[in-house]
């Protein structure tokens, strides 16, 4: 298995093979979910697992202009590939998710390195759930990027989008009308976080959760702008 490995990397790590290699492996089940997903964004994952798994040497994974691993496209830099980032006329939305993408992105390869060292199911289940929120989050902010330079216009389909369009909606407030707004707020979060304590509807845990951080980033910006 390890020759087909490193004869997979100087063939030049197809992403579609490699997925074929990661399961012959036996990597996780939510690992082969989420590389079959998308193969290529992934590729670089699957060498690090598989050159750590046949203990193949570490230049394989680190120096990727090496002949025994060399791609058939060279990758973009990330501004280079989203050139419109760099113009004053891009939206701040977008800036803002090219920003969060890395943190995001950063998270979820950490989380997957974090996967095999999971102890209990239960931490393996709250491991997994940042994994897939990281993953998801950061699959929109790809959708949002692509959309927008292929059409030139915003997609709009992440909560970003929303939490923009409640700041512009703060800034039009007075003092007054923001003093209320956080009142309201704090019984918001009071309220959610009362039924998450009961716990006696675990179905709707998710909805409340999401709404609390949601919450509680309108009630921090409220605070700066009071401030």
């Amino acid at each position: 298995m390890r020759d087909k490995v490193i004869e997979w990397l100087r063939n030049g790590a197809n992403a579609q093979e490699g997925a074929h290699l990661m399961k012959q492996a036996g990597a996780r089940p939510l690992t082969l979910r989420l590389i079959n997903a998308n193969p290529p964004a992934n590729k670089r994952m699957m060498v690090r697992f598989l050159c750590e798994k046949y203990a193949i040497e570490d230049n394989y994974t680190l120096n990727w202009q090496a002949p025994e691993i060399t791609f058939q496209a060279k990758i973009k830099p990330f501004r280079e590939e989203f050139s419109f980032l760099n113009s004053d006329s891009c939206p701040v939305e977008l800036e803002a998710l090219a920003s969060r993408k890395f943190g995001r992105y950063h998270t979820y390869t950490t989380m997957h390195r974090n996967l095999r060292d999971c102890t209990s199911l239960e931490e393996c289940a709250k491991v997994s759930k940042e994994l897939i929120d990281n993953y998801i989050e950061n699959r929109l902010i790809w959708d949002e990027l692509n959309y927008y330079q292929k059409h030139g216009e915003l997609l709009g389909k992440h909560p970003i989008f929303i939490e923009f369009s409640r700041r512009k909606e703060l800034l039009s407030l007075s003092v007054k009308e923001l003093i209320f707004r956080q009142q309201k707020i704090e019984n918001n979060i009071w309220r959610i976080n009362n039924e998450l304590k009961k716990g006696n509807k675990p179905h709707l845990e998710l909805e409340r959760k999401e709404r609390l951080l949601s919450y509680e980033a309108e009630l921090k910006e409220v605070k700066r702008l009071l401030e």
